[in-house]
C-alpha cells in the first residue's frame, strides 16, 4: 500500500507550493505541500520533511487556490477506486480541532460511503486509521475524500496538516460460479467460494429443464437451496432461510444478476450488515426478478458499503408460491489484507506543472501572525 509523504517535493526550511494535480495519481482541490521551520509550531512532519495542509481553511483568501471558494475541503479524487487506510493529522493552531473526513463513491461527491471524525492537536501527528471503526459506512472503494475542521465562525483558524497518507488499490471481486465442475443440470452445494462463506446456496448448471434459471455469463449460477417450506440434503439452515454471504474482511456489495426460477416479478430482499452475526443492519432494498432473463443490478453508490455480511429472501410466506432465484456475477469491492507500507518515493511520479504567478504562493507564516487564534 503506497504511503504519501510529499518529501520528494523540494522545498527550502519554511517554503511551500500547491500541491499540483497527478501528484500520486490524485487531483487535489485546497491542497498546499509545506516544510515545517518552526514559524507554525503546530506544524510538524511525522517523517522527513514535508506536510500536506489545507491552504484555505479560514476567513482569507489566497493567491493560487482561487478555484475554490476559502472555506471548502482539502479534497482528493481519483477515477479508479481507492482505498483510504490511515495518515497522521495535526492541528496548525488550535488545540481540540475537529475534522471530518468523508469518503464518496463518486468523483463528483454526491454518494457518501463513509465518515469519520477526529479531533487533534498543534504540534502532534495523531495517526488515524480507516480500516474500522468507522462512524458509519467504510473508505474502501473511494473515488473522492474531503478533509474538513471550518466549523463556520471566523473568529477561529480551522488549519491542519496531513502526513504519511496510506491507501491502496480497490480491486473488484467477481464471483462467476464457473470454476466449479458440473455436468448439464448438476447441481452442487457450497459453503466457501473465493474467500467468502455461503449458507443456503447451492450452484447450479442449467439445461433448460428450469427455463427461468438464466446465467449471465459462462455455465453456472448461484441459487437460493431451500426457497420454500421443503428441507433439501445438503443445507443445514431451517427451510426458508436467506442466502447468506459473508466475509470476515470488510466489503462493499456492488451489483449482480439475478433470475427468478418460476414466478415473474419476484420481489428479493437484500440486507447488508456491518458484522457477521447480521445484527447491525446497514441497508434494506428490494429488488425485482423475472425468469428467462438475468438482469444486472448495480449498488455502485455505496448503498451496500462497509459489510461483512449480506443476505437475499424472496420468500413472501405463502407455502403455496415459489420463491427459487438464481443470481450470477456477484461483484465486489473486499479490503485487502494488511501489508507494510510501502513509500511514495519507491514508484515513479513526474509531477505536473501548475501555472501561476509565483508572487501569489501562500504565505503560511504571514498567513500565522494575521491570524487571530481561538
Amino acid at each position: 500500500m503506497p504511503t504519501l509523504n510529499f518529501d520528494e517535493i523540494t522545498l527550502a526550511e519554511g517554503g511551500e507550493q500547491r500541491l499540483a494535480n497527478g501528484f500520486g495519481g490524485f487531483n487535489w482541490l485546497q491542497a498546499g505541500v509545506y516544510n515545517p521551520n518552526g514559524a507554525i509550531p503546530g506544524y510538524v512532519a511525522t517523517s522527513g520533511q514535508n506536510i500536506l495542509f489545507i491552504a484555505e481553511a479560514g476567513t482569507s483568501e489566497i493567491g493560487g487556490y482561487e478555484d475554490a471558494a476559502r472555506g471548502t475541503p482539502l479534497t482528493i479524487t481519483r477515477s479508479a477506486a481507492f482505498n483510504l487506510e490511515s495518515l497522521d493529522i495535526s492541528s496548525a493552531f488550535r488545540p481540540g480541532l475537529t475534522v471530518t473526513i468523508r469518503a464518496y463513491a463518486d468523483e463528483g461527491g454526491a454518494h457518501v460511503i463513509g465518515q469519520k471524525t477526529v479531533i487533534v492537536g498543534p504540534a502532534e501527528q495523531q495517526g488515524v486509521s480507516f480500516l474500522g471503526g468507522l462512524d458509519f459506512g467504510t473508505f474502501l472503494g473511494a473515488h473522492r475524500v474531503e478533509f474538513s475542521a471550518n466549523d463556520g465562525n471566523d473568529a477561529t483558524s480551522d488549519y491542519f496538516g496531513i502526513d504519511d497518507l496510506t491507501f491502496s488499490d480497490t480491486s473488484t471481486v467477481v464471483l462467476n460460479f464457473d470454476d466449479i465442475t458440473l455436468g448439464a443440470g448438476g447441481e452442487t452445494p457450497i459453503t466457501t467460494y473465493q474467500g467468502f462463506t455461503f449458507s443456503e446456496t447451492g450452484v447450479y448448471r442449467p439445461d433448460g429443464g428450469i427455463p427461468g434459471y438464466t446465467t449471465s455469463s459462462g455455465p453456472n449460477l448461484a441459487f437460493i437451496a431451500e426457497a420454500n417450506n421443503n428441507e433439501v440434503s445438503g443445507y443445514a439452515n431451517p427451510a426458508g432461510s436467506p442466502v447468506v454471504i459473508t466475509n470476515s474482511s470488510q466489503f462493499s456489495f456492488l451489483g449482480g444478476a439475478f433470475a427468478s426460477a418460476f414466478r415473474s416479478g419476484l420481489d428479493i430482499t437484500i440486507r447488508g450488515y456491518a458484522d457477521e452475526a447480521g445484527t447491525q443492519l446497514v441497508r434494506e432494498l428490494h429488488i425485482t426478478a423475472n425468469p428467462g432473463v438475468a438482469d444486472f443490478t448495480a449498488f455502485t453508490n455505496g448503498e451496500f458499503a462497509g459489510l461483512h455480511r449480506l443476505e437475499f429472501n424472496a420468500n413472501d410466506g405463502n407455502a403455496a408460491t415459489s420463491d427459487y432465484f438464481g443470481f450470477d456475477d456477484l461483484s465486489f469491492f473486499v479490503a485487502p489484507p494488511a501489508a507494510l507500507p510501502v513509500n511514495a518515493a519507491a514508484f515513479a511520479f513526474v509531477p505536473e506543472p501548475f501555472a501561476f504567478d509565483g508572487s501569489a504562493v501562500a504565505d503560511l507564516a504571514s498567513l500565522s501572525s494575521a491570524i487571530a487564534i481561538a
